[in-house]
This record gives C-alpha cells, sequence and structure tokens, in this order.
C-alpha cells in the first residue's frame, strides 16, 4: 500500500505567506485613530484631537530679528498618549505674503494632558507682522 502525501499547490502558500505577513504587519503599526493618515483626515477632525487653549498665543521677534517665536499651549483632548505632536504656523508680512512656517513639536504627550511650546521661525523676524495656525498634528 503506497502512502502518498498530498503537497499543498505553491500558489497556495505563496497567499498563506503574504496573508500572515499582513496579519503581522497590522499588529504593530499604528491604531486606526492614528495622524498617520492625514490625507484622509480634515483639518477640523485633526483638531478635535488637540486644541490651543485660548489666550495662551503670543508672538514676537528675538532681540536681534534673527528669529520669530510663537508660545502657546496645546492641550491634549483625548484619552489616548501621544509619542509624537508637532504644531506649525504660518506666518505673514503686512502685505499679507506668506513668509514661512513656524514649527515646534514634542514627543510623548499624555493623554488630557497640555503642553507650553515655543515654535521657532528663522528667517526675517522683522517682517513678520501676524501667524495663523496651520494645524496640530500627532500620533
Amino acid at each position: 500500500m503506497e502512502n502518498k502525501k498530498k503537497k499543498m499547490p505553491k500558489w497556495l502558500i505563496i497567499v498563506l505567506v503574504i496573508l500572515g505577513i499582513a496579519v503581522v504587519g497590522s499588529l504593530f503599526s499604528p491604531d486606526s485613530s492614528s495622524e498617520n493618515n492625514n490625507e484622509k483626515k480634515t483639518f477640523s477632525e485633526k483638531q478635535e484631537r488637540f486644541s490651543i487653549i485660548e489666550g495662551t498665543e503670543t508672538g514676537y521677534a528675538d532681540d536681534y530679528g534673527f528669529a520669530y517665536y510663537i508660545e502657546g499651549t496645546v492641550k491634549n483632548n483625548t484619552d489616548k498618549k501621544y509619542t509624537y505632536v508637532q504644531v506649525s504656523y504660518n506666518v505673514y508680512d503686512a502685505d499679507n505674503n506668506n513668509l514661512g512656517t513656524c514649527l515646534a513639536n514634542n514627543n510623548n504627550l499624555d493623554a488630557n494632558e497640555t503642553w507650553k511650546f515655543k515654535a521657532v521661525c528663522s528667517g526675517d523676524a522683522k517682517s513678520i507682522v501676524s501667524y495663523k495656525l496651520d494645524e496640530i498634528t500627532g500620533w
């Protein structure tokens, strides 16, 4: 009596390996509520997670006019800890020309925690007369 073992087709083995890799990869990827998919979220959806505490924003040039700073306080409005949070502002001259971006970032913003930031712009700080929040992102 001949004992034949049935072999799995090679294409089935390849499909199973790919599915296995996909499952393992999904276990180690950030959760679906993370900001890594910024393109799929609107500005207002991102802002619900974070907000600038009203009355905390101030903008000023340093004494030498080499840098412009915007200070304020970001609030994490979620029950989730974010390992990275970034705030960005666009800055403008007297003719409302966009002169660039001010950025600040923080690692490990705990759930419902606040962060006092100091965003920095380089360039001709004396030309900056106004600023506008661009976005707050985090993951």
